[in-house]
């Protein structure tokens, strides 16, 4: 299993979150990012509880039951540890992915034991690993409010593109992760080199900073990710919109229009608030050849164009800050009855 860690950034007395490392598709399995370049050597699998750690679903003030494991050395010290972070965690601005996440906290030690060398903390399909103590600046809250950041995206739909390297879709929008990618500005998924401008872990901050605002409590150094990442007020209401109003599914229209021998075609022009994947379907009448045709309104650029010997053209784009997209049907010969339909995010 390969865990999301957070490494110092310096050697410096003050620690701060840092880098991390997801599940990716490509890569060694069992890598994590850090100061050491060393791989996890635990990992934790949903279901085992490591030797060591006290716990299980616990009921917090407000009613939710929360999966919390505590080291024992920390249950011994503290035997409420259990109970005050299913509090913290019942306390975070969440919707219905808190039953499926487990909080394993821990000291130092084991937290770089089972995420990592240099690592404070860490994230895997549900799974949390943190400190369960603050070390010297920084608070253990604030890591596990980083790490549940990312079990937010983990468990939002942002088609095409999975949300936990890209952020959620409203608040990936608004920041145009979409066209910054493309450009080289931006690197989803990225734990290494430009792990600074992933805006996976940019999501995992924002959402601390939210979370620190939320709670009343101090706000963490922003020395995560870029500067230039800091996230605004709006950023902050649509991030916390994702997670109250999860984006679940686009909209769908149908037309049916009849087309006549002497019209040059028709255009069709829809609004596209938020990136995605758009696709137009057409369906062409028997004694008819038409051609579809997708069409940036801003630009004028064409996006994609379907086959006019096909009876079906369907054609898929990626929304990728584009704000209003025309769909054009244009006659090649004939006439009828033409059907199309428009899914967009």
């Amino acid at each position: 299993m390969r865990f999301r860690v957070v490494v110092p950034l310096a050697a410096a007395a003050a620690l701060a979150l840092a880098g991390s490392v997801s599940a990716r598709p490509a890569g060694p399995p069992g890598y994590a990012f850090g100061t050491s370049g060393q791989s996890p050597k635990l990992g934790v699998r949903a279901g085992q509880v490591p030797p060591g750690f006290t716990g299980g679903p616990t009921t917090a003030s407000n009613g939710e039951t929360v999966s919390v494991y505590v080291e024992d050395p920390l249950v011994a010290a503290d035997p409420g540890a259990g109970r005050r972070w299913a509090d913290f965690l019942a306390g975070l601005l969440h919707g219905p992915e808190l039953s499926t996440a487990t909080l394993y906290v821990a000291s130092l030690d084991r937290v770089r034991q089972i995420c990592g060398a240099g690592a404070l903390g860490c994230y895997s399909r549900g799974q949390i690993v943190a400190l369960g103590e603050d070390v010297g600046d920084v608070r253990a809250a604030s890591i596990v409010a980083h790490e549940y950041g990312h079990h937010v995206a983990n468990s939002r739909n942002n088609d095409p593109w999975q949300a936990v390297d890209w952020g959620t879709k409203r608040w990936a929008t608004y920041l145009n992760v979409c066209s910054r990618s493309l450009s080289g500005q931006l690197f989803p998924g990225d734990e290494s080199s430009n792990y600074r401008l992933n805006p996976g872990e940019v999501f995992a901050e924002d959402y601390r900073v939210l979370s620190e605002r939320r709670g009343g409590l101090p706000e963490s150094p922003w020395q995560v990710v870029d500067q230039s990442l800091y996230p605004d007020q709006t950023a902050l209401d649509l991030l916390a919109q994702d997670v109250t109003e999860p984006w679940t599914d686009g909209t769908f229209t149908t037309y049916r229009v009849k087309i006549g021998p002497g019209a040059s075609g028709r255009g069709f022009r829809f609004p596209t608030p938020l990136d995605g994947r758009l696709v137009a379907t057409l369906t062409v009448p028997a004694k008819a050849k038409l051609v579809l045709r997708l069409v940036d309104l801003t630009t004028g650029k064409v996006l994609a164009v379907g086959s006019p010997a096909l009876r079906v053209q369907s054609v898929p784009i990626s929304v990728c800050g584009q704000r209003a997209i025309q769909v054009q049907v244009k006659r090649v010969s004939g006439a009828g009855t033409f059907t199309l339909a428009v899914a967009r995010p």
